[in-house]
């Protein structure tokens, strides 16, 4: 066998050994055979459903993004509203502010006015009555004085008594 393996060892690279050769295509043809039966439909298989499950999720995923943008859409869209409807309860609040407080105002004039006129009307009165009691005072006053005179003849003193004398019936009249 040593033999065999030197002689081997100096043998031409080109010459082939048709029996090795035949013998090796047949198994890798039916290993290839097996292997496209068995294995290949296996591996096809598996990335077949590797491929429509990433394609499956890819698409997803951009149905959610589509989502997502439509809703961020909607959100600003309802956010824009929201700003517009929240200036405008603003506006109107502002307006109906001003609106109560001129009213107020107003009011608030007029019932002074009528107050004031209510003052008048009562200082207006308090004076006439005042007036007449001055004057009514003033009447019994001169007709005290005038029927002390008739009853006798008065002389300076006689008159500054009489004044006096009166003037103190006057203020006891008013206090009682």
């Amino acid at each position: 066998m040593l033999h065999t393996l030197a002689a081997d060892a100096g043998a031409n690279p080109v010459n082939v050994e048709w029996l090795t050769l035949v013998t090796t295509v047949v198994v890798f043809l039916l290993f290839f055979g097996v292997a496209a039966v068995m294995v290949w439909p296996k591996i096809l298989a598996g990335l077949d459903e590797r491929d429509q499950k990433i394609r499956g999720e890819i698409e997803r995923a951009e149905a959610a993004r589509k989502e997502a943008a439509d809703a961020l859409r909607g959100q600003e869209d309802a956010l824009r509203a929201a700003r517009v409807e929240a200036n405008e309860m603003i506006a109107k609040a502002r307006a109906d502010a001003e609106s109560s407080a001129r009213h107020m105002r107003a009011s608030a004039e007029e019932e002074l006015q009528s107050l004031r006129e209510q003052a008048h009307r009562e200082i207006n009165a308090a004076r006439e009555t005042a007036i007449k009691d001055i004057n009514s005072h003033a009447a019994e006053l001169s007709t005290a004085i005038a029927s002390r005179i008739l009853r006798r003849e008065i002389s300076p003193a006689d008159q500054h008594d009489l004044i006096d004398q009166t003037l103190q019936e006057f203020a006891s009249a008013n206090s009682g």
